[in-house]
């Protein structure tokens, strides 16, 4: 099982800009919403799971706000820790821990402060408190009577939220009726995985983005999602990279959080998010196209 450090589950960058959508209540959770700029008809429903850092973290509604730009499509990003997020400042705090410039004097008051919130979040958002959560939002959309119950859905889980997101695509993620959840998933450096297993009970399209340099997920553990994902290809025919329903892109020296704490000012590692985005993009890009043809084979 992949473990979950203070240093790397804190540490990263805020990112500069304005979000553009609206908060609303969405099936019992304050939500951020954001629909294509264009004012087309959205091809798909994003929902977004996040980091440690949750739902108000200007990073994570910018991402949204590109994801509803670049894919057309409405995103919700709701509150599914229930307001106990990490504090944005601790970014800050965990910054000042582990650099080697840092007095002692510096470093102290900034270790209480990352112990003081750390351990409730954990307490307050594990997984048999926050996994129900997430499970019964998604099944209301699926129940939903708006336009909402009629689009392609897919998560987007991001270090913290991962986890959750690829417990979507397990077969126990159903409604009533046995329609799965989602249809397809996004991951990138998922935390507090159960290795092989969480990946074993994967059955929804899954596209996982992980680094090299990740200590919450190490290479080891890599490997075995690698091997997992290859052998559930082969079983389903998926011979060649265009059939695959499952992927996993490694790259090279890219950190826990890359995708969405990256430093603004490193060249690198703005780098290493916007491959995290090209991929997420096409991916749900790929699974909207693919529910348009099953829409019109049934129709035909």
């Amino acid at each position: 099982m992949s473990t979950l450090p203070c240093e790397d589950c804190a540490t990263g960058h805020l990112h500069q800009g304005d979000p553009r959508g609206r908060v609303e209540t969405i099936h019992g959770l304050p939500s951020y919403i954001t629909e294509p700029p264009s004012g087309a008809p959205p091809k798909g429903l994003v929902i977004m799971i996040p980091d440690a850092f949750g739902w108000e973290t200007p990073n994570n509604r910018l991402l949204c706000d590109t994801y509803a730009e670049r894919v057309e499509v409405l995103v919700y990003l709701p509150d599914f820790q229930d307001g106990h997020h990490l504090p944005m400042s601790l970014m800050t705090d965990m910054g000042t821990m582990t650099s080697s410039e840092s007095s002692m004097m510096q470093k102290i008051p900034s270790t209480l402060r990352v112990a003081y919130n750390m351990a409730p979040f954990l307490y307050l958002t594990r997984p048999s408190v926050t996994n129900p959560r997430i499970q019964s939002f998604f099944t209301s959309l699926r129940a939903s009577s708006s336009f909402t119950s009629t689009l392609p859905i897919f998560a987007a889980g991001f270090c913290w939220g991962g986890l959750y997101a690829i417990n979507l695509t397990h077969s126990t993620s159903v409604t009533k009726e046995g329609k799965p959840l989602v249809d397809a998933t996004f991951a990138a450096h998922p935390s507090n995985l159960t290795l092989p297993n969480d990946i074993e009970k994967v059955e929804q399209p899954l596209s996982v983005c992980q680094g090299t340099q990740d200590f919450v997920l190490d290479m080891k553990g890599v490997k075995q999602i690698e091997q997992v994902l290859e052998k559930k290809n082969k079983a389903s025919g998926g011979d060649g990279t265009s059939k695959r329903r499952h992927e996993i892109q490694v790259l090279e020296g890219a950190k826990h959080g890359f995708a969405v704490r990256g430093n603004p000012r490193d060249e690198v590692e703005m780098e290493q998010a916007q491959r995290a985005e090209d991929q997420a993009v096409a991916w749900f890009a790929r699974w909207i196209a693919e529910a348009g043809r099953e829409r019109e084979a049934k129709a035909s």
